[in-house]
């Protein structure tokens, strides 16, 4: 009966792997991917020209470094170091679409890759519970209900930084806890899982410089340790003081071998660090009907956007878990993981919210908390009463597929049930992203006419698709209240969503969808003819 419920599961990830990849690489080009490519091109170049500087004895221009690296502090290319390589191959079976350009298809190619991080994600998933509650087919269910999440689903399509940072967060947690199952059942940890802690938390970082915030994760994870064990931290060090030698040594190395910018300047990854705390762009993201700035949000903006995002039986698991959390924690070595998860999911957005770190694009930048808090609305769940959890979670998942089916492509724009009471077309950001542009390229490719000049943002949304069409002139939206000459069309989605009509334009074409049980339709981009 073991058996035949692994097996179920492993067709379910089969199939759920087709479907997945096949959607992936349909999905519209998003805002940032244009900005991965770029990032990854100038750190190839810094790697190139620092190799002839200690090769061949070039000069480095370090005035010039210093003008580009503003673009690039925080993000190294751990991921891509995945990603290259295979979207250098599948690019060409992806031109068989005669529409798509090379560089989209080398962008389209990555959305592959950013799928195939968030499966992996799901199989740490599954690993986690299982730490957690001893029972196969709650973790099998579990692991589902988050596989079919429509919201990230949605963003494991496209989102180049979000969704592996996510994935590689739960599988440092995993490894993590890993160590500490060794270190409680006095088992000798070998310096292969040593380094293969260090890679993953490496990585993690090279994702996103955030990534330094596990260490407060890996800080909880500890302490809940010696505490739960009486262990002293001082006999820790004594006992253990090379293994986290070599630890740190690893990690160093790998953080400048996967972060190039830093062989140029160690001191830049503190800078790495300001900025992403501090991000330059003062973006206005619409937050129950008002536009919250990310230089000045208020404390409401993660709670809002987490209260409309979570879904409904998660959210239900959190409000009962002062009444699980007796039976939970009265087993050592669960206490100590599922206190882990607790605490980290608690401090970490008080951290952001005290520290008034910028945030914008509803929960980008704290996506990867989200795995973390529906363990814990699934496990306390699941402790109150199975019947519960297994009816709500059939049921909910019944949903997820339902409303992943409905509402393709725009998944990631998702809102659960409590929320779709309100009029989330004026109150909330949706296609903040720019899939639609795909959409509206479709359309664009039976004009008649393909003269007119295009003005878009992002551009890459849209330009990739039209490579098999007449249209040769394209320019920035912004240019739209312009004397740009006339007639052209344009292309409004986004945040331009927000705007009234142009002077003298027209919408021609419209996309959109509808979430299951609200009557608003989402809109999200229109085609526009200004004559």
């Amino acid at each position: 009966m073991k058996n035949l419920k692994k097996n179920l599961f492993k067709f379910f990830l089969l199939i759920y792997l087709l479907i997945g990849s096949y959607n992936s690489i349909n999905t519209g080009i998003s805002f940032d991917e244009k900005h991965e490519e770029f990032n990854w091109n100038f750190n190839i170049k810094l790697v190139k020209d620092l190799t002839n500087v200690f090769v061949l004895g070039d000069s480095f221009d370090r005035e010039e470094f210093d003008q580009e690296v503003k673009l690039y502090v925080g993000y190294g290319i751990g991921s891509q170091f995945v990603s290259q390589p295979i979207q250098f191959f599948l690019k060409d079976f992806l031109l068989s679409d005669k529409n798509l350009d090379l560089y989209g298809a080398k962008l389209l190619a990555k959305h592959f890759v950013i799928f195939l991080f968030f499966f992996v994600s799901g199989i740490f998933f599954y690993l986690i519970l299982k730490k957690l509650i001893d029972n196969e087919i709650f973790c099998i269910t579990g692991s589902i209900f988050y596989l079919t999440y429509p919201y990230l689903f949605g963003q494991a399509m496209f989102s180049p930084k979000d969704i592996p940072f996510l994935s590689i967060w739960l599988v440092c947690t995993y490894v993590s806890f890993k160590i500490i199952e060794k270190l409680i059942n006095e088992k000798i940890i070998r310096n292969k899982d040593i380094f293969i802690f260090s890679l993953v938390t490496a990585f993690l970082i090279s994702i996103r410089i955030a990534g330094f915030l596990i260490f407060l994760q890996y800080f909880i994870l500890l302490l809940l340790f010696l505490n739960t064990y009486k262990e002293k931290f001082v006999f820790f060090l004594k006992s253990y003081y090379k293994k986290i030698f070599f630890f740190f040594f690893n990690l160093l190395i790998l953080i400048f071998i996967l972060n190039p910018i830093f062989l140029v300047d160690p001191f830049l990854f503190f800078e790495s660090i300001n900025v992403s705390a501090n991000h330059f762009n003062n973006v206005g993201t619409n937050t129950l009907g008002e536009t919250m700035y990310s230089t000045d949000l208020p404390s409401t903006y993660l709670p809002i956007w987490l209260s409309v995002k979570i879904p409904l039986i998660i959210i239900l698991g959190l409000i009962i878990l002062p009444f699980t959390e007796k039976k939970i924690f009265n087993r050592k070595k669960i206490s100590i993981y599922f206190g882990t998860i607790l605490i980290t999911v608690i401090l970490i957005p008080l951290i952001l919210i005290i520290k008034k770190v910028h945030l914008y694009d509803e929960l980008r930048q704290v996506m990867f908390l989200i795995p973390l808090i529906v363990i814990l609305g699934l496990v306390s769940l699941y402790t109150i009463s199975k019947l519960l959890f297994f009816t709500l979670s059939i049921l909910t998942i019944s949903f997820f597929i339902l409303e992943n089916i409905k509402i393709n492509p725009y998944q990631y724009v998702w809102f659960n049930l409590p929320s779709r009471y309100l009029d989330l077309t004026n109150k909330f950001e949706l296609e903040y992203q720019g899939i639609s542009g795909k959409e509206i390229a479709h359309y664009l490719t039976n004009m008649e006419n393909q003269n007119d000049c295009i003005l878009a943002n992002p551009i890459h949304g849209v330009k990739p698709f039209l490579n098999n069409t007449n249209f040769t002139c394209f320019d920035i939206w912004q240019k739209v209240d312009t004397d740009f000459p006339r007639p052209f069309l344009a292309v409004q989605n986004v945040r331009n969503l927000k705007k009234s009509l142009p002077y003298n334009c027209k919408s021609i074409y419209e996309t959109g969808f509808k979430l299951l049980f609200h009557k608003e339709k989402f809109v999200t981009g229109k085609l526009l003819l200004c004559d």
